[in-house]
């Protein structure tokens, strides 16, 4: 938006920023423009694009300054100001340019490919942000890799009210064949495509609980290679009128700053089911923002949402061009059960089993008991897997496994 807006010559622009250190350089490359500061009382210059940021104690004579900056032509930005009022045109936060990042990166690096890959653990961050995860991470690893610079990030994140990183490494997950193979088909368009008309919007897992949803998202994530998110919109809620809309709103722009990632909305039926009343209306707007949000933007994130009961959505939320996919997740049959338990088993060193073992694994399967109603039977991966844990300990009597 800031790119367009100086292109209009709009003269008083106000934007936010993590990173005033490196303000100029990054306004340079993205407007192409000359950049110098901008002091009280010195006239405005034709075709400069001026920066200041405001004491909050000070109050401007906006309306002047205004008419002044049309007059010159010349455009001036406010930065971090106490507030976005009339004249001034909220341009938003203020984004680091991909090659400018990538330029740092490579100067770093000193190799291209390596710099690629690295900027899927920098997506949202400054150029000091940047500059700091990365000795960070060579502090502690004394190497940088992308997977090294999510684990910095994921420590140093400033939480948010109803947004949180998560950890997408897992000891144990099988991903159903369908969504292996979503992953293969998508995975270029998300990373690298650039219509983004290509780029997948978002999927929806449905089906009971402990069926492995949550944990399709964290390996979604790890297979992308790029961060998880996960936004809870309950969390956002407050009891003063018009804030939890106004952290919702905040949360969808600053998710999209943290392109490219997954952002993963759990549970959604707790929040937006059909029956739910809402005397306030707060829910209703909060969904029509979330709505706006899932189709109308252009970021590169892909939206992960969860629910034990899709038929108690709203269907606006999961239709065509906000969801790609709905999944289906429910549960293994006898066979791939016996198969999940026996590849968990393996996962454990010490524990030495047979492959034709049919014997413990059927027990297993019977510790953990299909999910309710389901034929043929059908069995949750979070019961296999804790069934599998007790067989384990029985089977090494303590010892460390």
């Amino acid at each position: 938006m800031l790119p367009l807006a100086i292109e209009a010559q709009l003269p008083l622009i106000g934007v936010t920023t993590r990173d005033v250190l490196n303000l100029h350089e990054v306004l340079r490359v993205l407007t192409k423009k000359p950049v110098v500061t901008w002091q009280i009382q010195v006239p405005f210059q034709e075709g400069i694009v001026y920066t200041y940021v405001p004491n909050h104690k000070q109050d401007l004579p906006l309306y002047e300054m205004y008419q002044k900056l049309v007059k010159a032509p010349a455009t001036l930005i406010l930065v971090n100001p106490k507030e976005m009022k009339e004249p001034i045109f909220n341009a938003g936060e203020l984004a680091v340019p991909k090659e400018l990042m990538h330029s740092w990166m490579k100067a770093v690096v000193e190799d291209d490919k390596k710099a690629s890959d690295l900027l899927k653990g920098l997506g949202g961050c400054t150029l000091k942000e940047a500059a700091e995860y990365a000795r960070l991470t060579m502090a502690r690893d004394h190497s940088l890799t992308s997977d090294g610079l999510m684990v910095t990030r994921r420590s140093s994140f400033m939480g948010a009210s109803g947004l949180t990183p998560v950890d997408s490494k897992q000891d144990f997950y099988e991903a159903p064949d369908s969504l292996e193979k979503w992953v293969a088909r998508e995975a270029n368009f998300f990373l690298n495509g650039s219509d983004p008309r290509l780029i997948p919007r978002g999927l929806l897992f449905d089906g009971p609980p402990g069926t492995g949803k949550t944990s399709g998202a964290k390996w979604l994530a790890e297979r992308l290679g790029v961060p998880l998110y996960r936004m809870d919109i309950g969390g956002t809620k407050s009891k003063w009128v018009g804030e939890s809309e106004g952290r919702l709103l905040g949360n969808l722009l600053r998710i999209d700053n943290e392109a490219p990632a997954v952002v993963l909305l759990d549970e959604i039926e707790k929040v937006f089911a059909t029956n739910h009343s809402d005397s306030s209306g707060t829910t209703a707007t909060m969904l029509s923002q979330l709505l706006w949000w899932l189709a109308e933007r252009r970021s590169r994130i892909l939206v992960v949402m969860t629910t034990n009961n899709s038929a108690a959505l709203p269907k606006e939320l999961y239709r065509e061009g906000r969801v790609d996919e709905v999944f289906w997740m429910n549960g293994l049959n006898k066979a791939d059960a016996i198969t999940f338990v026996r590849n968990l088993m393996k996962t454990f060193p010490k524990v030495h089993i047979k492959d034709n073992d049919l014997s413990r694994f059927e027990a297993i399967l019977k510790s953990a008991k299909a999910i309710t109603g389901t034929s043929p039977e059908m069995w949750a991966h979070s019961a296999l897997t804790k069934a599998t844990y007790q067989n384990v300990k029985t089977m090494t009597k303590g010892e460390a496994a």
